[in-house]
């Protein structure tokens, strides 16, 4: 539900497509420094790398389908404070720190003078326009949102089921129980639909033939104790029928009740046109209408079951061949007539969310759309040249570590058939193991044929496709030059609607589905453990009911209080519980990273209510710019309190910005101390033994430098037996006692693997 009165014209009034809004430091060198850049010039130019620091943020992005409309607007508040450094999301909010990055791109791009409609301009004016877009419809233009959405041929009839199934007289203006039906009796052959249909027919009519048939003078002689609780009976099971379909199909269950209704009404006149009955003959007849309505409403329900089982069975079993989902990415698909009885909207010319994004990339980085937006673009910053040849060399360094990186963008993604996270881009090839490959067939249709003639430059492999024989495939290129566009459709296939993304290694198939699964809030992203400024996090929180207009924003303070333990209603249903458990695993080690000190002050948590966001595709334009509007007013909070001197009780002259570098230096001291006295109580375990160890050629994989003979001599002893004296004598010095003012959780400094 809106909290604003007119949230289109609130958003309009804020004028965040003027380009001047983000343009402050347009000239000035520090601007495109890259971190590492940045820290050789500490020394030499500090007012500069103070500057640059203060005014630089990263930002992570939870995932959500729909939500993802919060983000835009929240880019926007932060982006006239701050250059982003680090962008990273999973799932929606890969398609969002996308668009970030390619903002940041094109901040000081030059703006044309008119944007064609649908286009967007350069840098963070256009991620505005993209919400503008969205709000701007008008009829079947209202919902630009689903109709980015766009399914197989083969799958547009379930579909079409699904569409139907998210219909409401509020907000699209049709009858859910008619749309779902309309789309049942559609998405069958001609022949199961016209058995369908007369079922149907049997259904409405069955109540009313059966009430004519009885009467009530002739019911009579049935003992009337026992016709009275078959009556009983019979309206309680009603009662319960209609409560459930009242659950489903909201007001739909007047449908439902139609024939029932009918049938009683035709007994009540029916039944007093004839002899005078008793208790027993009234109760017999009522019974056996509402027993008839109850039996031929299951009949009928248990018929479409089974039909639509057969009709399913096929495309369950055969799911690879369909690619595991419906909506693949790129493939377009023009609703038809029959759609539109479902709920499905008139084509407006939208094209398929794969190729609009990879447009809107390109159209916020300025890029000319031959080439689509490169993470080797990214990397290098918009000064580079993008026609020149780059060294490989440098590319292959900024692959190794971000710091050199002038933007850098990460995102999640999950490899279901090595049952593991990946950070996208993918790693480096190193001329050992397998390389990555794609075939150009199993793409068709995932990102659009621009980005798969990009990919194509690499040459072919040996091996040949498993889904396609007649296919070879070809290497996936380098991550700098991996398409932007490929790593967001590998983070946001969502499991079931979104098709996931097939890559193979060593011949064999890898999909790439929704980053969700594996972190849905990779808030650890571009953590450290003396971080130079704030990574700014995004939150989504969903509630029951209506976002109260004072609480639609929660940003936890940054003080010495226990962090507040996270809790939702489980719900009285076993979907209920059954949704808490897919929350908890998939999401538990976001929401415990989150609520880290020095973690939990800088994320700002977006609440939603019944039907905002999540995978509500029919959210008309005042919902999305109500929800844009709660994400612009989270950015803003974010920048108030870390760019704003002497707020919240920081003394003259200082921000929390320096509060969260207090607190991280304080919890980075508390592991020093835990490494060093480590160092002190176990040197005899690593400082000599393990210095003197002849190391075997099965670890000559680890050095760069050949070596003839093997087992050979650690060659790094001294610096190591040194590195251990000086531990141990921080242990006995400095930190022989901890520090007065520790945090009330205390971290686990562990050795993780790398997604």
């Amino acid at each position: 539900m809106a909290n604003s009165t007119d949230p289109i014209g609130e958003i309009a009034e804020l004028d965040l497509e003027n380009p001047e809004h983000y343009t402050a430091h347009r000239g000035e060198e520090w601007v495109r420094w890259s971190p590492s850049e940045a820290d050789a010039r500490v020394t030499e130019e500090a007012g500069e790398y103070l500057r640059f620091v203060d005014s630089s943020c990263d930002l992570t992005m939870r995932g959500g389908t729909t939500s993802g409309v919060i983000y835009p607007l929240a880019v926007c508040s932060l982006a006239r404070r701050y250059v982003f450094r680090s962008v990273g999301g999973a799932s929606a909010g890969a398609i969002a720190a996308s668009a970030t990055a390619a903002a940041e791109y094109g901040r000081f791009a030059k703006q044309p003078a008119e944007v064609p409609d649908g286009s967007v301009r350069p840098g963070f004016a256009g991620l505005a326009g993209l919400i503008r877009w969205m709000v701007s419809g008008t009829g079947t233009a209202r919902w630009r949102l689903v109709q980015l959405f766009q399914p197989n041929t083969a799958l547009s009839r379930i579909f079409r089921v699904l569409v139907a199934l998210m219909q409401s007289p509020s907000t699209t203006g049709r009858n859910r129980l008619f749309c779902v039906l309309a789309a049942l009796l559609t998405a069958v052959s001609r022949v199961a639909g016209a058995v369908l249909t007369l079922l149907f027919l049997g259904w409405l009519t069955a109540p009313f033939a059966v009430a004519m048939a009885m009467s009530p003078a002739g019911a009579g002689g049935l003992h009337p104790l026992w016709a009275v609780l078959a009556a009983v009976a019979s309206v309680a099971g009603a009662g319960w029928l209609l409560r459930v379909s009242a659950g489903w199909f909201g007001l739909g269950w007047t449908v439902l009740a139609v024939p029932l209704t009918v049938g009683v009404l035709t007994l009540l006149v029916h039944g007093t046109n004839t002899d005078p009955a008793t208790v027993a003959g009234w109760s017999a007849a009522i019974a056996a209408v509402i027993t008839c309505w109850l039996v031929s409403t299951l009949a009928v329900a248990a018929a479409f079951a089974v039909i639509y089982g057969r009709a399913c069975g096929p495309v369950l079993a055969e799911a690879e061949r369909f690619r595991f989902g419906i909506v693949p990415g790129a493939t377009p698909y023009h609703p038809t007539p029959v759609d539109r009885l479902a709920g499905v909207p008139a084509s407006t010319g939208v094209p398929p969310l794969a190729t609009w994004l990879a447009d809107r990339l390109d159209e916020l980085a300025e890029l000319d759309g031959e080439r689509a937006l490169t993470f080797g673009d990214l990397w290098l910053g918009p000064d580079a040249d993008r026609d020149t040849e780059r060294d490989p060399s440098v590319l292959r360094n900024l692959a190794a570590g971000s710091g050199g990186r002038v933007i850098n963008l990460a995102l999640m993604t999950t490899d279901l058939s090595a049952g593991r996270p990946f950070r996208l881009p993918l790693a480096a090839w190193d001329g050992s193991g397998d390389r990555w490959q794609f075939c150009p067939e199993c793409l068709d249709g995932i990102v659009g044929e621009r980005v798969i003639r990009q990919l194509s430059t690499e040459g072919r492999a040996a091996d040949t496709c498993s889904r396609h024989p007649e296919c070879p495939l070809h290497w996936l290129p380098e991550p700098w030059d991996m398409p932007v566009v490929l790593a967001v459709r590998m983070s946001l296939s969502l499991p079931g609607l979104i098709c996931p993304v097939p890559l193979h290694r060593g011949g064999r198939p890898h999909w790439f589905s929704d980053g969700g699964i594996t972190s849905n809030f990779p808030i650890h992203f571009f953590d450290a453990l003396l971080p130079r400024w704030p990574t700014f996090g995004l939150n989504l929180h969903s509630v029951d009911g209506e976002v109260d207009g004072t609480e639609e924003v929660f940003l936890p303070p940054q003080n010495s209080s226990e962090p507040a333990a996270p809790w939702s209603p489980i719900g009285a249903g076993a979907a209920d519980f059954a949704g808490r458990i897919l929350n908890t695993f998939l999401g538990w080690r976001d929401t415990m990273q989150s609520a880290l000190p020095g973690f939990r002050g800088r994320i700002a948590h977006v609440r939603q209510g019944d039907g905002e966001g999540g995978t509500n595709l029919f959210m008309p334009p005042e919902l999305i710019a109500e929800l844009a509007l709660r994400g612009y007013r989270a950015g803003e909070q974010l920048k108030v309190r870390f760019s704003t001197p002497g707020k919240d009780g920081e003394a003259p002259g200082f921000t929390q910005t320096d509060r969260y570098r207090w607190l991280r230096m304080r919890l980075a001291l508390r592991e020093y101390r835990e490494i060093s006295t480590q160092a002190a109580a176990r040197a005899s375990l690593y400082k000599e033994r393990a210095t003197k160890y002849p190391i075997p050629e099965a670890l000559a994989g680890w050095f760069a430098e050949p070596h003839d003979t093997w087992p050979r001599q650690e060659p790094h002893g001294p610096a190591i037996e040194k590195t251990f004296d000086e531990l141990g004598e921080l242990a006995d010095t400095h930190l022989a006692e901890p520090f007065d003012g520790t945090a009330p959780v205390n971290p686990v400094l562990r050795l993780t693997p790398p997604e």
